[in-house]
């Protein structure tokens, strides 16, 4: 079973640090630089976290371990935001809403969190496309410990 009540104020490891240019919506502009942390070396879920505010944390996934069918195209645009000259060098990750706990976790898919692995850079990218949903049901299975 997975406990996701890591408190995030006691995350020290700095070795994961990507930088959102533009930050991140909804959070104050100066927050840009965040900490990906494994939650356990076992477990799917990580914790991405403000090294300026160590209150601002989310846990995150990596979409594609619960949702095989998850695809989107990235603009031209978008890659030029990040410089991401390599497919090879993107990660994505996308928010988990597990406020009332992980049975009844949510994960936003349409803003997935693409990252440049060779840059640090980052970027919360929206998407334009009603397949998916801030509210997707995270599908709980022998990878989160529950089902």
């Amino acid at each position: 079973m997975i406990n996701l009540s890591v408190r995030c104020k006691q995350l020290t490891d700095q070795q994961n640090i990507y930088t959102f240019k533009t930050g991140l919506p909804g959070l104050p502009e100066d927050l840009k630089d965040f900490n990906l942390i494994a939650i356990d070396k076992d477990s799917p879920f990580y914790l991405l976290q403000s090294t300026k505010d160590e209150e601002i944390c989310f846990i995150v996934i990596n979409p594609f371990l619960f949702f095989p069918g998850y695809e989107f195209d990235i603009s031209n645009e978008e890659k030029t935001k990040l410089d991401l000259e390599n497919n090879n060098d993107i990660a994505v990750f996308c928010i988990v809403n597990a406020s009332e706990g992980l049975k009844t976790a949510t994960v936003n898919l349409l803003a997935p969190i693409v990252v440049n692995t060779a840059t640090g850079a980052a970027k919360q990218v929206v998407l334009n496309d009603q397949r998916y949903t801030i509210r997707q049901p995270l599908p709980l299975s022998d990878q989160t410990g529950e089902g």
